[in-house]
Order: structure tokens, then C-alpha cells, then sequence
């Protein structure tokens, strides 16, 4: 795999295993920033570089889900997910 599974389809996050909210995106995210994190500290680099990109690819599928739903008139994208 050469690129994180996660998306920005339509204003939801997704992921090889299906729909994300905007909450569990964000707290996977930070999940893997913490991983990364460690990964350096113990010095590892295919570790590091795995949880880096995933969280990158993570936090832009966020932001572009975010600014789709505040295009589609969603005062507070979070919403969107209830």
C-alpha cells in the first residue's frame, strides 16, 4: 500500500472499512501522532513514516470533510454525523 486508506468523499471521512466521524477522525489521528511519537523515540523510521503519513492522511480528509459540510450549509459539520 502505497498511500493511507482514509478519504474526504461527500463530506465524510473514509477509511478501507467504511465511514469515519469527524470525532473518531480526529481522535485516530491523534492516535497515530502519539504512535509516531513513540515510533522516534524508539527509532523507528518504517514506524515513524507508517503513523506519520496515516495521520497526515487523516487530518486533510477532516479538513476537506469539514469544508464540505460548512459548503453544504452545515453550520457545525460535526452535526452532519448525528
Amino acid at each position: 500500500m502505497t498511500h493511507a486508506p482514509f478519504r474526504n468523499i461527500g463530506g465524510m471521512v473514509t477509511a478501507d472499512h467504511g465511514a469515519l466521524s469527524l470525532a473518531a477522525a480526529r481522535s485516530l489521528t491523534a492516535f497515530y501522532l502519539r504512535e509516531a511519537a513513540g515510533s522516534i523515540e524508539a527509532q523507528d523510521l518504517a514506524a515513524t513514516r507508517l503513523c506519520a503519513t496515516r495521520a497526515l492522511a487523516l487530518f486533510e480528509a477532516v479538513r476537506a470533510a469539514t469544508d464540505w459540510r460548512r459548503a453544504a450549509g452545515w453550520s457545525d459539520p460535526d452535526a452532519a454525523d448525528a
